[in-house]
């Protein structure tokens, strides 16, 4: 085929490709993405007690300009995005550059922070509550330190308990951003400043920072953006928190951790009127879209300008000198911040590998024991048994709940090509400007999700008759998987051939022909990453099934294990039952989590070792 013609060919298949591609996915956007935010401004003009609606006007707003607590919620958010963000950077930073540098620790120190990484909130949130609140303050952490926390009685404590927590869970996510960004500086950049006599302090300040400073504004954006909608955390910690004397008002109580997300979906389980959690929702909405518009933008706007990764200029290929004495005492200086920093990331990494050994040891401690407590007196449970993981079958349906999550997971992970793929195909003929265009718009659209969104459309599944069912818990799995699907299998995309489409296109090959005999085959990599992405997503759910089910045989394994020991303030936990469940769910999530997992992480390793 000579050039001209096949130039032709393909200028005319990209024209006449048809744009049934987008319907799918943009519809699955209008849904669970847009659709909320509007239906939820709809109905916060009306007061709806129980199906019966009234127009209210303005006076739902009113209710919220004059709501204390709202505006203390608010306040307790703001200052948990700051100090949650903040922490992921500064301890990403820090544990990013110790894995870039360590040689023989590497692997265990990189093994170590998958504990955390690969453990769902709904397992590890509980867990630290029982080792920090434990019975009262009588927990692990006093019997070894003797420091008592009572997540119930004292609001600092228990703020800072949950950052804690949600350090312990979102840092090793921004440790292999960062460490990513950093395996790309080159090596002749660093060995240069080596030899000039860097040590560890410059190469943090002036080689690693300037080159990875992109990465670093993604993960602080990105963090302070989930940061805003946490729910997870200060729900499963400390249910909202103890009680602030300032936050006791007429209408509500407000604790140490109630932020927005955890006062709208108690507001939502309280009130009587839909309209008032609905204005709230849109309100909450507005704001947190507005923020991850301005934080998605930033970031497309830092990564077009050709500065990302290159903030504050190349490193020097050499130090500046200095005249003795001045460089002998610098030098000193230099040492003595080496020896600080370096001292601080192993202080670092010791924490997080302790604070795991204690995680773990504490899941194996309970899930033999035959005493559903809280305190660990022994190094053995006194009362061994391994009933527990009978009885979790045995008596409380726990088989019911996996089946039940297996479904939903199974069904998510099917479905998420019918809607990512054919929209990735059709974006291979729009032009870089327009997809990168798109992309941010999906990644906004799909980043201000949260409780304000998933309550209006509870209500809407709930107009339809569809919550005694699984149908809106998969279509809220797709939307949250859809992003980062679409991303991966349009870059996959990009790599194949053309070649030979248009030659079967020649030959009279018609599109669903291609579609099946070409272009599916050549896509299955990115096919199977999409649909292992979808399952684990939907696998480790919480918040969705939280809100969405009331049927106790309908529970899948997160809320499942979340019955079993409820809110700090419950009663008669089933400690030994949970901690049995979860080694049974963690070995499932393991198994596939090996079985099918990216090369990435045993690309790190080999090209570590290299």
């Amino acid at each position: 085929m000579s050039e001209g013609k096949r130039e032709k060919l393909s200028v005319t298949r990209r024209k006449n490709r048809s744009a049934w591609g987008l319907v799918p996915l943009a519809l699955l956007f209008a849904v669970v993405g847009a659709l909320p935010f509007f239906s939820a401004l709809k109905d916060s003009f009306f007061h709806d007690f129980f199906g019966e609606r009234s127009f209210a006007g303005f006076d739902n707003y009113s209710y919220i300009l004059g709501d204390r607590a709202f505006a203390m919620s608010a306040g307790i958010t703001f200052a948990w995005s700051v100090a949650s963000t903040l922490l992921s950077v500064v301890l990403g930073y820090s544990l990013a550059a110790l894995l870039f540098e360590a040689r023989r620790g590497f692997r265990i120190l990189y093994s170590i922070l998958l504990v955390p990484w690969g453990v769902p909130a709904f397992i590890a949130v509980p867990v630290w509550r029982m080792l920090i609140h434990g019975a009262g303050g009588d927990s692990l952490l006093y019997f070894l330190f003797g420091v008592r926390v009572n997540l119930l009685t004292d609001p600092a404590a228990s703020f800072a308990a949950a950052l804690f927590v949600d350090a312990w869970l979102n840092v090793p996510a921004a440790v292999f951003v960062i460490y990513g960004a950093l395996r790309k500086i080159p090596k002749g950049t660093i060995e240069a400043a080596r030899i000039d006599g860097a040590g560890a302090g410059i190469l943090s300040a002036r080689v690693y920072f300037p080159q990875v400073a992109g990465s670093l504004l993604a993960v602080a954006a990105l963090g302070f953006v989930k940061a805003l909608k946490e729910f997870n955390v200060p729900f499963l910690l400390t249910a909202g928190g103890p009680p602030l004397l300032s936050g006791i008002t007429g209408r509500t109580v407000v604790g140490a951790t109630t932020t927005l997300e955890v006062y709208l979906y108690d507001l939502f389980r309280a009130s009587d009127d839909y309209g008032i959690p609905a204005a709230y929702a849109a309100v909450l909405a507005a704001a947190i879209l507005c923020i991850v518009a301005a934080a998605v933008a930033l970031r497309f706007a830092f990564a077009r300008s050709g500065r990302a990764g290159s903030i504050g200029g190349r490193a020097k290929s050499r130090l500046s000198p200095r005249v003795f004495p001045a460089a002998a005492l610098s030098a000193l200086a230099g040492r003595f911040r080496d020896l600080v920093l370096q001292s601080f990331r192993l202080a670092l990494a010791g924490l997080v590998a302790l604070s795991s050994a204690l995680a773990v040891y504490a899941v194996l401690w309970l899930s033999f024991s035959g005493l559903s407590s809280t305190y660990i007196d022994a190094a053995i449970p006194r009362f061994f048994t391994a009933d527990n993981f009978h009885l979790i079958f045995a008596e409380d349906g726990l088989g019911r709940a996996f089946l039940n999550t297996l479904g939903v997971s199974a069904v998510s992970a099917f479905l998420i090509s019918f809607f990512v793929l054919p929209a990735a195909l059709r974006l291979r003929s729009f032009s870089a400007g327009r997809k990168a265009g798109i992309f941010a718009g999906i990644q906004a659209l799909g980043a201000a999700g949260g409780m304000h969104s998933l309550i209006p459309l509870y209500v809407l599944f709930r107009s339809l008759g569809l919550l005694e069912s699984y149908i809106p818990i998969v279509i809220v799995y797709l939307f949250h998987a859809a992003p980062f699907s679409l991303f991966t299998t349009s870059a996959f995309l990009e790599k194949l051939p053309s070649g030979l489409e248009e030659a079967a296109e020649l030959e009279g090959a018609s599109a669903l022909t291609r579609f099946f005999r070409i272009v599916l085959p050549l896509a299955m990599p990115a096919v199977a990453t999409s649909a292992m992405i979808a399952f684990l997503a939907a696998w480790n759910g919480f918040l969705v099934p939280l809100l969405f089910l009331g049927d106790d045989s309908m529970y899948t394994i997160g809320v499942k294990l979340h019955s079993y020991v409820g809110s700090v303030a419950s009663g008669s936990p089933a400690w030994n039952r949970f901690a049995a469940a979860s080694i049974v769910n963690l070995a499932i999530v393991g198994i596939l989590f090996l079985r099918f997992r990216s090369p990435l992480s045993a690309n790190y390793m080999a090209e570590h070792d290299e």
